[in-house]
């Protein structure tokens, strides 16, 4: 399968896992495609003071990577800054959030693995 890039279903949604503001979500892989191991694979982009609410990984884990920006990751209570390049990988009942601190968006690709 192969998606271009203005081909991409795209999605705004307010309050992302109780977090604040908007974010926009661009799907490589959605619902309707996941595969047996992926769940879903898409660029987020973090509108400024907007973030993705804490939340647990228990069945499934999740890889963050910042593509441009920054934003304050919450890793299991610790809270640090991420920039572009760096990555955050939650699994194993640990627990997550991102909050986009800037007055630039925050752009990020997630990545939900079964």
């Amino acid at each position: 399968m192969i998606r271009k890039a203005n081909e991409l279903e795209s999605q705004t949604k307010e309050g992302l896992r109780g977090g604040a503001g908007s974010a926009e979500l661009k799907f490589y892989i959605g619902a309707d495609d996941a595969a047996r191991h992926c769940s879903m694979a898409a660029q987020i982009t973090l509108a400024p003071k907007s973030g993705i609410g804490e939340h647990d990984h228990v069945e499934d884990a999740e890889l963050y990577v910042i593509l441009s920006g920054k934003a304050m990751a919450n890793d299991n209570g610790e809270q640090v800054e991420l920039a572009a390049g760096d990555a955050m990988w939650t699994s194993n009942s640990e627990r997550h959030a991102l909050y986009n601190h800037t007055d630039e968006p925050t752009i990020l690709l997630a990545v939900v693995v079964k």
